[in-house]
C-alpha cells in the first residue's frame, strides 16, 4: 500500500500506486499453468475470435483443440515433463499451438531467431540437449546442418501456408513451385500435418502446476553482452498478463491486437501472445512483418491495441496513406525496444491527436529478464521523456551503482526493479545469474538493470543512457558488441577490435554496428582483402542483425587512464 506520508525513498512511498484502485492492489495472483490461465480466461467466450491469420478467424474453442492435438503429438514423439524442445520460428497459429501444448505435457520451449547463424542455432541446441526442433521451412536448410553430431531425433517443419485460408494457400504453394523452393525433407524430418496425424491415439497426460516451473525460454545478451537463456515461469508470464489486464488500459474481449513482434523475444511470446490472447482479444499475428506495410495493415484491421518500436511509428507518421486516416480506434499504441527523443515523441503525439487518437503514444520499458515490460504508461497517465510508471505489482527505484544506496526522487543512478515476473535465471549460468539479480546489504533483491534513470515524485520512471555497451537498432533489435568482437577476433590477422555504434543515416532514430579493427604487425594484409574475409566471417557466425555495417582500421584503439579500450572515444568518432 501507499504511504500517507512521503519518506522520499521510491521503493517505500510506491507513489505509482496512486493510479490503480484498490481492490486491482490487493488482487490475488494466478497460480496455474499458462495453459490453464488461458482456459481459464476465455471459458466464457469459447467461441469468440482467438486468432487471426490472413484473415483466416480461428476461434479459441479451434485454438484449444489444436492446443490439445498438438500436446498429444508431442506425448507420442516421447516429449515428457522438463523436455527442452527448440521452436526456431515465427508467429503463425502452428507456433502457438506448439506452445501452449507443450506447457500442457510440463514440455518447455527454447524460443530461437531463424535468422540465427548454423553454428549459432547448433549451440542453443547442444546447451540444452534438445531432442526435438521445431522450425519454419525457411530455417530447414540451417537445422539440418545444425543438428548433424547433436542428440536432436526429429524435426517438425512448419509452414507459413499451413493454416493460410484459401485460396492465399493455394497461392502461396503455386508461387514456391515456381520458385523451385520445395524442400527435400530428411528421414528424421516430419510436417506438421503428418506430426499431429502420428499423435492422433496418443493418451494425454496433462501436468499440473507447479510453482516456479521454466515454461518457455527466451535468449537475450543480458547486462554482459554474452547470449544466455532466460528461463521464465508459468508464474511470470501469468503475472505478466495479470498486470496488463489491472492497468486499466480499456483492454475488452474481442477488441484486436495487432501482433507484429516475433515469439522468438519476451515481448513477442509474454505480451504478443499470452497477454493479448488471455484478455479475449482477436491477436491479429504477422509471420513476417514489413514496417513498410505498417499504415496498410493499421487501415485494414483498425487495431485498437498494439506494440511497435520508433522506427514503425516513424514510417507511419510520414506514409502518405494515413493524410486523411482517423486513428480515433486507438485505445493504447504502445512503443518499445528503443527510447524516443524529445523531437520524435512530439512528432507522434501531435501525429496521434492531428488523426483523431485519443491518446498519446504509450511508452514502456523493461527487459526480458523481467519478463518484457515492467514500466508502462497507459491511457492519459503519460509524461513527456517518461517511460511511464511501474507495473501494479513491480517496484522500481535507484541505486548507486558503486554502492547500491537507494537513491530518492529526481537523483540519477541505476535502475533496480522488484518484480514476481522476474526470470528464474540463465540456464546453466547461475554466476550470470549472480551479477543481475543481486540482494543488497538489507536483504532486499533487485534485477540489476545496467540503464541510468531517475524517477519523479509522481512515480514516473525516465530513462538517460546505459551503463552496458548496448548497440539499439532502429527496429528495436539490440546489438551487444561483445558477440561481435568475439567473432572479428577469431581472424588470424586481427589483434585486436572493437564494436560500438553509429548513427543509422536512413532511419530518424537507432544505431547500427561498426567495428574498429587493429591488425596484427606480422600478419599485414591488404585492408580491402581483410574487410571481405571479416565480411564473410560475420555472414558465417552472426546473425544477420548484428552484422557489422563497416570495418575501420586503425594503429591503435584509444584507452582509458586505466587501459581499457575507450570505447567511449570511438562512439565519438564519425567517419
Amino acid at each position: 500500500m501507499k504511504q500517507d506520508k512521503m519518506t522520499g525513498y521510491p521503493s517505500i512511498d510506491k507513489p505509482w500506486l496512486k493510479y490503480y484502485n484498490e481492490d486491482s492492489i490487493n488482487v490475488t495472483l494466478p497460480k496455474c499453468t499458462v495453459y490453464e490461465y488461458l482456459l481459464e480466461k476465455n471459458k466464457d467466450g469459447i467461441d469468440d475470435v482467438a486468432l487471426n491469420y490472413f484473415d483466416r478467424k480461428i476461434s479459441f474453442r479451434e485454438l484449444f483443440e489444436k492446443i490439445e492435438m498438438a500436446s498429444k503429438a508431442f506425448s507420442a514423439l516421447g516429449v515428457k515433463k522438463g523436455d527442452i524442445i527448440v521452436m526456431s520460428t515465427v508467429t503463425t497459429p502452428e507456433t502457438i499451438y506448439a506452445f501452449y501444448g507443450l506447457n500442457r505435457i510440463g514440455a518447455i520451449a527454447n524460443m530461437v531467431d531463424p535468422r540465427t547463424s548454423t553454428e549459432g542455432i547448433k549451440e542453443y541446441i547442444t546447451e540444452v540437449n534438445a531432442k526435438y526442433v521445431l522450425t519454419i521451412d525457411v530455417a530447414y536448410p540451417k537445422i539440418q546442418k545444425a543438428i548433424l553430431g547433436t542428440n536432436v531425433k526429429k524435426v517438425i517443419l512448419v509452414s507459413p501456408a499451413d493454416s493460410l485460408p484459401q485460396p492465399k494457400k493455394f497461392l502461396f504453394l503455386a508461387s514456391n513451385r515456381i520458385k523451385g523452393a520445395t524442400l527435400k525433407l530428411a528421414d528424421n524430418c516430419l510436417s506438421w500435418n503428418s506430426f499431429i496425424t502420428n499423435g492422433e491415439s496418443a493418451r494425454l497426460q496433462p501436468i499440473p502446476y507447479q510453482q516456479d516451473s521454466c515454461c518457455v525460454i527466451v535468449h537475450t545478451g543480458g547486462t554482459t553482452g554474452t547470449p544466455k537463456g532466460v528461463m521464465l515461469s508459468n508464474d511470470n508470464l501469468n503475472i505478466m498478463a495479470m498486470q496488463y489486464r489491472l492497468l486499466g488500459a480499456n483492454y475488452r474481449r474481442g477488441q484486436k491486437f495487432l501482433n507484429i513482434m516475433p515469439p522468438f523475444i519476451a515481448y513477442g511470446i509474454v505480451l504478443g501472445t499470452h497477454m493479448a490472447l488471455t484478455l479475449g482479444l482477436e491477436n491479429v499475428i504477422i509471420p513476417q512483418f514489413d514496417p513498410e506495410k505498417f499504415a496498410d495493415l493499421i487501415k485494414k484491421y483498425r487495431p485498437e491495441h498494439l506494440v511497435g518500436v520508433p522506427t514503425h511509428y516513424e514510417k507511419l507518421c510520414n506514409n502518405s496513406k494515413m493524410k486523411d486516416f482517423r486513428l480515433d480506434f486507438f485505445e493504447s499504441a504502445g512503443v518499445g525496444g528503443d527510447g524516443l527523443s524529445p523531437q520524435f515523441e512530439e512528432k507522434i503525439n501531435s501525429f496521434f491527436k492531428s488523426h483523431g487518437s485519443p491518446h498519446p503514444i504509450a511508452k514502456g520499458y523493461g527487459m526480458t529478464e523481467t519478463s518484457a515490460a515492467s514500466v508502462t504508461c497507459h491511457g492519459n497517465i503519460n509524461k513527456p521523456l517518461s517511460v511511464g510508471v511501474p507495473h501494479i505489482f513491480t517496484t522500481v527505484s535507484i541505486f548507486d551503482p558503486d554502492t547500491n544506496k537507494e537513491l530518492s526522487y529526481g537523483k540519477h543512478g541505476e535502475i533496480c526493479v522488484q518484480t514476481p515476473a522476474t526470470m528464474l535465471g540463465y540456464y546453466g549460468k547461475s554466476e550470470e545469474t549472480a551479477k543481475v539479480i543481486k540482494k543488497h546489504d538489507d536483504g532486499s533483491i533487485w534485477v540489476h538493470s545496467g540503464d541510468i534513470g531517475f524517477i519523479d515524485d509522481d512515480g514516473f520512471l525516465f530513462v538517460e543512457g546505459r551503463i552496458k555497451r548496448m548497440i539499439v537498432r532502429y527496429d528495436g533489435f539490440k546489438v551487444f558488441p561483445s558477440f561481435i568482437e568475439d567473432v572479428i577476433s577469431r581472424h588470424e590477422c586481427v589483434d585486436s577490435c572493437c564494436a560500438v555504434g553509429t548513427p543509422d543515416k536512413r532511419h530518424s532514430q537507432g544505431m547500427l554496428p561498426i567495428v574498429h579493427v587493429v591488425l596484427k604487425s606480422n600478419k599485414k594484409r591488404q585492408d580491402t582483402t581483410v574487410r571481405q574475409e571479416l565480411i564473410a566471417l560475420c555472414q558465417r557466425d552472426l546473425p544477420e542483425y548484428a552484422q557489422p555495417v563497416d570495418f575501420v582500421f586503425r594503429d591503435t584503439l584509444p584507452l582509458t587512464p586505466i587501459g581499457k579500450v575507450d570505447y567511449r572515444a570511438l562512439e565519438k568518432i564519425v567517419e
